[in-house]
């Protein structure tokens, strides 16, 4: 029987992390207490400060907490009006942004990268185990997501059982979207690199082919077009990218001069490819008749038109208080602020933070790439960065949330690095 180490120990709790996030077929339907996920954030923290403290701190770690305090003196003083919703948001991103970057720190200052590296295998098992899911899900109710994440709009207790039950089925959330996105250029490395790849070409296909289907049963429209952008440029890959350079401004010349009914006519046939009142033939359509009467001017007829015009609604608030955010020392009102521009995550920030909140927010991130950099080779930088950057550049056009993809961000993008360390041990696991 083998000895359970305080490696180990530490070890499991950071996979019962990621199976309770990541795998929501088993813990979906399980009792209530035993399928929690923050009991197991609670045991992983009181653990830490009791058996690892030097881990509280690590850089990554001394500047989380900082940003933690002013966030809550901020939210308690000049912020004290802010709206509910926003306040929740910023509770619980911090909270998930501590928890990944608690653990990645604990792997890395401890330099035990075997064990990291067999948490992010377990789940990338877990996340295809929830694709499959994804697809059985969707193919049942194309908008089981859309409705779950919904949910609280609804206000009928039959319509919010009969949302609420397709958990049981295990399907992906709004935010495993996002983990699904953000993986795919470096099962893109992965492949292109197949050396040193714990996973065959055939299984990297088959892993990638399940992952988009899953993003097109969720019919979440701007998953997928950063999903293909992404994909994309990672299939050109950094040198062929930089020869491209020429063709890609001549494809760019040729989009411009193109006439605007051949965009009309595109999009309207690739939303006829998905069945009528799926919300992708909705999105596809939705857009050629933005482009058709609303690109031009200053229309919200459309879907389209009305998401786009969310970004000059929410400069005018940001422009009445820039530096500290449209609840600075304001009523409930904010500034005129409205709620619909949550939807847009930087722009979002920015308004509700204002410059000085978001600069000390954005340290984070910038702070974690750059560090995160320093331990991989150069071939996989490219990768890693347009892996990080979907989720960054998704921000601009739709809300960043749950722990599903901070954990992707913080947990998996780095940790799988690491598995061309599992080729020798495979036997073992």
């Amino acid at each position: 029987m083998q000895k359970v180490t305080g490696q180990k120990y530490f070890y499991y709790i950071a996979l019962m992390l990621m199976a309770t996030t990541f795998l929501p077929l088993v813990f979906n339907n399980l009792p209530p207490f035993i399928r929690s996920h923050h009991i197991w954030t609670i045991i992983w923290g009181v653990s830490l400060l009791f058996f690892d403290t030097k881990i509280f701190f690590s850089k990554p770690m001394m500047y989380l907490f900082i940003y933690g305090l002013l966030l809550l003196l901020a939210t308690q003083t000049i912020w004290s009006s802010m709206d509910e919703w926003n306040y929740k948001l910023l509770v619980n991103e911090f909270y998930e942004i501590a928890v990944g970057v608690s653990v990645i720190t604990y792997f890395l200052q401890n330099k035990n990268y075997l064990d990291l590296a067999k948490v992010t295998k377990w789940s990338i098992v877990f996340l295809f185990i929830t694709a499959i899911m994804t697809i059985i899900s969707s193919g049942i109710d194309p908008m089981y997501a859309r409705n779950i994440t919904s949910i609280s709009s609804i206000t009928s207790e039959s319509e919010r059982e009969a949302i609420l039950s397709f958990k049981r089925f295990g399907g992906g959330t709004y935010s495993t979207a996002g983990a699904f996105m953000c993986l795919l250029p470096i099962f893109i490395f992965y492949y292109k690199n197949i050396k040193i790849s714990l996973l065959s070409k055939k299984q990297i296909i088959i892993f990638c082919f399940v992952v988009f289907l899953a993003l097109f049963g969720m019919q979440i429209f701007t998953n997928i077009l950063v999903a293909v952008a992404f994909s994309v440029i990672a299939l050109l890959g950094m040198k062929k990218l930089r020869q491209s350079t020429l063709v890609i401004g001549i494809f760019l010349s040729i989009l411009v001069f193109t006439p605007k009914g051949v965009y009309i006519n595109s999009l309207q046939s690739f939303g006829n490819y998905f069945p009528e009142g799926t919300d992708l033939n909705y999105k596809f359509k939705d857009l050629a008749l933005y482009v058709e009467t609303g690109a031009d001017e200053y229309d919200n007829t459309t879907g389209t038109g009305a998401r786009i015009e969310r970004y000059p609604v929410l400069m005018e608030t940001f422009l009445k208080s820039p530096l500290f955010g449209c609840y600075f020392l304001s009523d409930s009102f904010g500034n005129g602020y409205r709620g619909e521009g949550i939807h847009l995550y930087w722009m979002n920030k920015l308004t509700i933070t204002g410059i000085i909140g978001l600069l000390f927010y954005l340290f984070i991130p910038y702070n974690f790439i750059k560090n995160s950099l320093r331990y991989f080779d150069s071939t996989y930088k490219f990768y890693y960065l347009l892996a990080a950057f979907s989720i960054l550049f998704y921000g601009l056009m739709k809300a960043v949330v749950g722990r599903e993809t901070w954990y992707a961000f913080f947990i998996l993008l780095p940790g799988l690095y690491y598995l061309p360390l599992l080729r020798k041990t495979d036997k073992k696991l």
